[in-house]
């Protein structure tokens, strides 16, 4: 566990990595500028970080860390509704970083090789509420989370996000679902 102070200092290195490169590329920041965008020495990013790329990767690594937390199987909760939240906030975040995710050359739910582990344990907890929304009969039978997800991630538009979510929802909901419903009651 970090000190509060050196997980403010993690945080904010993440986070100037990622506007710096959305601005003006991988290729053009050295750890140096990052260091100093985020008001800490060149010292303490290697502290937290072995290298820039290792600083970059943990952006990745830390969106999919986040993106496993929203999952939950809340038995109280419609599973659809669940899955509709999850993929709100995925396409929020990916489109939000889109500039980021084309200057660092990533390619979304694939690279850095470390976001395997928690990628697995989304996928994992992804196709646990999948399942329960099947079986509730909320999403057709041939609906694949996967694909689905593919989809989702493909979103880059923040404009556009919200009806393009809505079209990918509508087309593995069951036919009577409210998604315009359930979108409004994921970003409130």
């Amino acid at each position: 566990m970090l000190r509060s102070d050196a997980s403010r200092n993690r945080s904010q290195l993440i986070e100037s990595a990622c506007r710096l490169i959305a601005e003006v590329g991988s290729d053009e920041v050295s750890a140096r500028d990052i260091a100093d965008y985020a008001g800490v020495s060149t010292a303490t990013l290697y502290r937290h970080f072995t290298s820039k790329q290792a600083l970059v990767d943990e952006i990745s690594v830390d969106r999919w860390r986040r993106a496993t937390g929203w999952v939950r199987d809340d038995v109280a909760r419609p599973a659809l509704q669940e899955i509709v939240t999850v993929f709100d906030r995925f396409s929020r975040m990916v489109s939000s970083d889109a500039q980021f995710i084309s200057a660092a050359g990533l390619q979304v739910g694939r690279t850095p090789t470390a976001i395997g582990p928690v990628r697995r344990l989304f996928d994992e907890r992804l196709s646990e509420l999948w399942a329960r929304a099947r079986s509730q009969g909320e999403i057709r039978s041939w609906a694949d989370p996967v694909d689905t997800m593919e989809l989702v991630w493909a979103i880059r538009n923040q404009e556009r996000r919200l009806p393009m979510l809505a079209t990918v929802l509508s087309g593995i909901a069951a036919p009577d679902s409210d998604i315009d419903g359930m979108l409004r009651r994921a970003r409130s």
